[in-house]
């Protein structure tokens, strides 16, 4: 089969860009899952007494992440269109690994006051600024050495595998959270434990470093250098020439990513344990159990989903299954709470590998979709800012709209949540046909 016949270089830079990129969304959605529990205990309540404003202000926190990564996106893409994609990639990790590290050691609010919840917030756009720079760099240094070696027939497919990364990452941070809170005394794991967690991915990101600081340049880029092709001001450039391709791209595809920070985290934490008043689901906690659905689903439906896309990508346009999938989303964002609401953990499991296969139908496609269609000179600046523009939308959405429809309406409001899903799946489905259309002319 062809798939398996590209050579070692393929694999290795798929598994260097995947290896960092997991690591880096590990990272981003541990703080997801910190937000609406240990931080909110430990920081933002004691701060702020009124519970609404207290989760309000904690899920800023974690969203402002979202909304500094554009400009991550724009210097990073700069550096990786000027110097190199391999290099650029290594600097992003630095910066996670930073980051994680701030996370990991900050005092609580008893011990140092409103400082603790500033170095969170720092440490969180210190993190937003590296991953940034790290999706665009990945997806084009995967796309760039798999045309240089005649495979780019399997760009979808091998995208896809980057992208499993992704979720996985995203996956590893809910199970990690949601076991080590299930197995530790619950005093250690409020001191100590998340803070493991969180110290563990900064260790682990050091070695994805040293791997990709192994690995080739891309030889796309490299023969830009000899032909004298490398922009001046290649993310400007960007802007100037493909400002429109930009924008749709990223309203195209932030019903994906939307899901998790505004439908999931932490809100559906919250909405089962304060709205529906569970305490325990199947013998556990069912915070707990919220994230090991989330997990669970997420390595399944949501892997399952993201592989499908991809390989799909490799034989029909990439656009059309962001239709699909955007489409599908809209219609899982109404039935998800009222599934919740069941109490049933079957029906609740389910209701999560759904919505999960639903959201990934599409991200697969993701890195071939956005490095086609921009040209070597500026790949990495095009492809990073509209897949971090999409970010910005769903930081605005979770970090602003968010907030005030729960300090608004209280912590019940699910409808207004779920109206909010709805809106952003058909915001990114009339922007998938609008490309569509502007694409194919």
């Amino acid at each position: 089969m062809r798939v398996t016949e590209v050579p070692r270089i393929v694999k290795s830079t798929v598994l260097a860009a995947g290896l960092g990129t997991m690591l880096d969304y590990y990272d981003f959605l541990l703080a997801a899952n910190a937000a609406g529990t240990v931080w909110l205990s430990l920081y933002f309540e004691p701060a702020f007494k009124v519970p609404g404003i207290a989760l309000s202000l904690a899920m800023v926190t974690y969203a402002i992440a979202y909304v500094i990564r554009p400009l991550g996106a724009f210097i990073f893409g700069h550096i990786g269109d000027r110097v190199g994609r391999r290099f650029t990639l290594v600097l992003t990790l630095v910066l996670a690994f930073a980051s994680m590290v701030m996370m990991g050691l900050t005092p609580t609010y008893s011990q140092i006051g409103v400082y603790s919840i500033i170095i969170l917030l720092v440490s969180r756009l210190i993190l937003g600024v590296g991953f940034g720079g790290e999706w665009g760099g990945g997806a084009t240094w995967i796309s760039e050495v798999m045309l240089a070696n005649g495979y780019g027939d399997l760009e979808g497919f091998w995208g896809g595998v980057f992208q499993v990364f992704a979720t996985a990452g995203i996956a590893l941070a809910s199970l990690a959270f949601s076991l080590a809170s299930l197995l530790t005394p619950h005093q250690f794991f409020y001191s100590w434990g998340w803070r493991i967690l969180f110290l563990i991915g900064a260790a682990v990101i050091l070695v994805a470093a040293v791997i990709r600081h192994r690995l080739i340049e891309s030889p796309l880029f490299m023969d830009l250098i000899k032909r004298g092709g490398v922009l001046r001001y290649p993310a400007l450039e960007v802007f100037r020439r493909e400002w429109v391709k930009v924008l749709l791209l990223a309203f195209a595809w932030f019903y994906i990513t939307a899901v998790t920070v505004v439908a999931v985290l932490p809100y559906s934490v919250t909405y089962v344990t304060r709205v529906l008043g569970l305490r325990t689901l199947m013998g556990m906690q069912a915070n707990s159990f919220i994230l090991l659905s989330y997990a669970v689903s997420l390595l399944t439906g949501g892997v399952a989903s993201t592989l499908i896309s991809g390989l799909l990508s490799d034989k029909h346009n990439p656009l059309i299954i962001l239709v699909i999938g955007s489409a599908a989303t809209g219609i899982m964002s109404i039935l998800f709470y009222p599934l919740l609401a069941t109490g049933n953990p079957v029906i609740m499991l389910t209701a999560f590998e759904a919505y999960m296969v639903s959201e990934y139908m599409g991200f697969g496609s993701l890195p071939k979709l956005f490095t086609l269609l921009f040209p070597t000179m500026y790949r990495y600046s095009g492809s990073g800012l509209a897949y971090q523009l999409g970010g910005l939308l769903t930081g605005l959405a979770s970090g602003l709209i968010l907030p005030i429809i729960i300090s608004t309406l209280g912590y019940s409001a699910w409808y207004a949540v779920s109206a909010l899903m709805v809106s952003i799946s058909l915001v990114s489905l009339a922007s998938s046909l609008v490309l569509l259309r502007v694409t194919s002319k």
